[in-house]
């Protein structure tokens, strides 16, 4: 696929940021904002980035130790292609498409979409999954989240190499990320890896590292794990895997009142500029990507049996399953605005 001029310019000017990142990574940081906020003319891209330049004003800042850890440590060319592909491609080119789409359709489109998948269903459905990504970019649907579950995960690799415009985030348990996993993913510039934090998760993360991949950890919590999370013990006890991303996600049986106080955690975390580590809440944070994007809030994914999961759980009729149905009929059924 061309590039658009708007993206060339963009990769010239981050490209030759990166190389001022070698002498002065802070100040380098700072500029790589400022050239963003040049670039930028979308609602999420201002906020995003205005929040950016607030936190690099503090020189006391941990995020500068992530910086400095992500420029010595992380292949350049996966800053540049996984970093261009959800920045520009997801929440630019693609939102401006997600706005006109809900504007002239009708109905909400998410600006990313998730995928839970194992090897048997990949090899048995090829074809639909490969259709899934098609109908998503068509709609502006440029970030996909991969759970994945059994068998081998380098089965991915087909529908990453043919959505290079794309940025995906492959979620493993540790034990999945093996030297040929970590072979395998070398020649993929637009993925990043999500461990699963278990007790095969440092080494994982040590592989990954070593082999100059974009990481972090991801923990699907429960009612048990709050406590856990909300002192502090959870963020200090995957540090030690030097991780540069760290995602909570729900369980289903998880109150609002936990995901409430979880996330109040997360953005206190984030503005606290004490952890060299981005921290995310999977679902709350999409859910603001998602609003700042477009004027409805949304997100979707689907499950190993393609049923449709919103933020209200599993939505489990046969006409909202993306094996049974196209994704425009789906969201156009399940997302009115």
């Amino acid at each position: 696929m061309s590039k658009d001029i708007n993206r060339i310019l963009i990769e010239t000017a981050v490209k030759r940021a990166l190389r001022d990142m070698d002498e002065a990574p802070e100040r380098a940081a700072r500029n790589l904002v400022d050239l963003g906020m040049n670039f930028s003319g979308g609602r999420f891209q201002k906020r995003f980035l205005g929040t950016a330049r607030e936190m690099l004003r503090n020189e006391d800042s941990a995020y500068y130790q992530l910086i400095r850890d992500i420029i010595t440590h992380v292949d350049r060319e996966i800053l540049l292609d996984f970093g261009i592909n959800l920045g520009y491609n997801s929440c630019t080119k693609g939102a401006e498409a997600i706005r006109s789409l809900e504007a002239q359709k009708g109905f909400n489109i998410p600006w990313s979409l998730s995928l839970a998948l194992d090897e048997e269903c990949l090899e048995k459905r090829k074809e639909i999954y490969a259709s899934i990504l098609k109908q998503g970019t068509s709609l502006g649907i440029y970030t996909y989240l991969l759970f994945f579950h059994e068998g081998n995960p380098l089965k991915l690799s087909g529908l990453i190499k043919e959505n290079r415009d794309c940025a995906f985030v492959i979620f493993l348990r540790g034990g999945k990320i093996t030297e040929a996993y970590v072979n395998g993913t070398r020649g993929a510039k637009n993925v990043m890896t999500a461990v699963y934090e278990d007790h095969d998760a440092q080494e994982a993360c040590k592989r990954l590292r070593q082999a100059g991949l974009l990481y972090g950890i991801y923990r699907i919590y429960s009612e048990e794990d709050k406590e856990s999370i909300l002192d502090g013990r959870w963020l200090s006890g995957i540090r030690k895997a030097l991780p540069y991303f760290a995602f909570l996600l729900p369980d289903d049986n998880c109150t609002s009142k936990t995901c409430e106080q979880v996330y109040a955690y997360v953005l206190s975390v984030r503005t606290g500029h004490r952890h060299p580590v981005i921290l995310l809440d999977l679902k709350r944070d999409s859910m603001e990507i998602d609003g700042i994007i477009s004027d409805g809030v949304c997100m979707a994914g689907f499950d190993r049996a393609g049923r449709l999961r919103t933020s209200g759980g599993i939505q489990d009729r046969e006409e909202y399953n993306i094996f049974k149905n196209s994704l425009e009929s789906i969201l156009q059924m399940t997302m009115k605005k």
